[in-house]
């Protein structure tokens, strides 16, 4: 069985980080990649930044933002990406989207079964 990662894109490392710290605790085996603030640590987004976590997955990840430009930068980078792991994006609260589909993962559903669950919420 494949696990979903989930990639984080907020403006504010901190926030991605205390969203990866929350989700390890509810989902411990998922992995959660961070793509979130600067590389100098000023806020915002960059698509680099969310390429590269793309890199460091297995074979799919679910890509989830904060707001605005955030939201932009990930479907630009999955438009942009050229290889072949499978992966997708949900716009929608990035707390608890990030909550079902850590604890949906962790039970072994499948990607497109994590967005239909998204869906629902």
């Amino acid at each position: 069985m494949d696990i979903v990662e989930l990639i984080i894109v907020s403006h504010s490392a901190k926030i991605g980080e205390g969203i990866q710290d929350l989700m390890k605790e509810m989902a411990p085996a998922v992995p959660i990649h961070l793509a979130s603030g600067l590389e100098d640590g000023s806020i915002g987004t960059d698509v680099t930044r969310i390429l590269e976590a793309i890199e460091t997955v297995d074979k799919e990840a679910l890509i989830l933002s904060d707001i605005g430009s955030a939201t932009m930068n990930a479907e630009l980078a999955i438009d942009m990406y050229e290889g072949d792991k499978n992966i997708k994006f949900y716009d929608g609260p990035i707390v608890e989207s990030a909550f079902v589909a850590a604890v949906s993962s962790g039970n072994g559903m499948g990607l497109d079964q994590i967005m239909e669950q998204l869906k629902m919420t």
